[in-house]
């Protein structure tokens, strides 16, 4: 079962001021934009999370998005001006990462310890399931690729859309994003730097207040002209809650950061090939998400498998499409479907999969889980 269409992803072309952006996505998307605000809203209430007191605390974060990066708090004041949903509730979106995993955790933590506050702990969507990273030697024409199945809630899959920006004062990228919010997620800049995100979970989340949100991080990466500087906005300060991030360069670079709320562990590649799902490899911090989500415990070993054993002829963007295609422990497989048995609330499967190509700065995209239609190529 699918619940997203799998024909190509909208694209728009944004330019201007960061206000201009801001209210021509908001203008454009009006409706979706209200329909992400309900279905969070929808969500967070189903995690136990009072809803009036989520409002309040992302209003508190536009300041601090203001005071982190004003080119983006400006672009998200557009983006409610244009859509004519309220600031608060476009913050909600643009600081989600920090509102639900922290509440997770705790969830999580709570099933653990038998305590009837709990929710359910099984198999529940993570963004970002399961990612990839591939670089010479391992590919037949020398290129570097990046990408991802990007798995979450099914029900907002009908709100993605890839954004390209087109700037005079920053590197015009390409990357999807959800309607509201401007950080886009999975993408590639016109220097070849790309990005890929994973959910994680660790004992720490929640217990710093009020940093710098990951999405604002994501757009940062993909402001960058130099790899160190695309680096610099994951690591350089603390964090809310925890994440990963894949982050590639055209140039054959590829390192995997995962960031806990006071550390980040680099992974690299292994003879060109490079993979992660949604638990943390260090033994530094405590990974939580695999009680959530065991599946993270076989979908990146998996696709990792699946891709080394195609370097020795050397990977092409075809086979690495056919590994996220894969189904071992369907529906929590890397290539994701609807698990029926739970809530409608809780259905997750994959919304979209990217193979990256970060020297061609294209992306081979499929909406909907990558199993029931072809990649489409969108080229920045």
């Amino acid at each position: 079962m699918s619940t997203s269409p799998t024909d190509g992803f909208e694209r728009v072309v944004l330019s201007g001021s960061p206000a201009e952006r801001g209210r021509e996505h908001g203008e454009r998307f009006a409706d979706a934009v209200a329909s992400n605000v309900e279905l969070y809203r929808e969500r967070f209430a189903h995690e136990g999370v009072d809803l009036d007191a989520i409002r309040d605390h992302a209003a508190e974060y536009v300041d601090v998005i203001e005071r982190e990066n004003p080119g983006y708090a400006e672009e998200m004041r557009g983006v409610a001006e244009g859509s004519g949903v309220p600031l608060a509730d476009v913050a909600m979106l643009n600081v989600r990462w920090e509102v639900i995993y922290p509440a997770w955790k705790d969830q999580t933590e709570a099933a653990t310890d038998g305590d009837e506050r709990a929710g359910r702990s099984g198999e529940s969507p993570v963004d970002g399931c399961t990612s990839f990273g591939v670089a010479p030697p391992a590919t037949a024409d020398g290129g570097t690729y990046v990408g991802q199945n990007w798995d979450w809630l099914a029900s907002v899959a009908d709100n993605l859309f890839l954004m390209e920006l087109r700037r005079d004062d920053a590197p015009d990228l390409l990357a999807m994003t959800e309607a509201g919010i401007v950080g886009g997620k999975i993408g590639v800049n016109e220097h070849g730097i790309g990005l890929a995100v994973n959910g994680l979970i660790s004992d720490g989340d929640g217990t710093n207040a009020l940093r710098k949100p990951y999405h604002v991080r994501f757009r940062e990466v993909l402001d960058a002209e130099r790899f160190d500087d695309a680096l610099r906005p994951i690591v350089e300060t603390d964090r809310v809650c925890s994440a990963n991030v894949l982050v590639g360069h055209a140039d054959g670079e590829v390192i995997d950061l995962e960031a806990a709320p006071d550390l980040v562990n680099t992974i690299y590649p292994e003879d060109g090939v490079l993979t992660h799902a949604n638990h943390f490899e260090t033994d530094a911090v405590e990974s939580i998400n695999e009680r959530r989500s065991p599946s993270t415990l076989y979908r990146g070993p998996r696709l990792r498998r699946l891709l080394a054993a195609e370097a020795e002829e050397g990977i092409e963007p075809a086979d690495v499409q056919a590994a996220l295609r894969d189904h071992f422990g369907r529906p929590s497989s890397i290539c994701s479907h609807v698990d029926e048995s739970v809530p409608a609330v809780e259905y997750g499967q994959t919304n979209a999969s990217f193979v990256i190509d970060l020297a061609g700065r294209r992306l081979l995209g499929q909406r909907g889980p990558p199993c029931e239609g072809e990649y489409h190529e969108y080229a920045l």
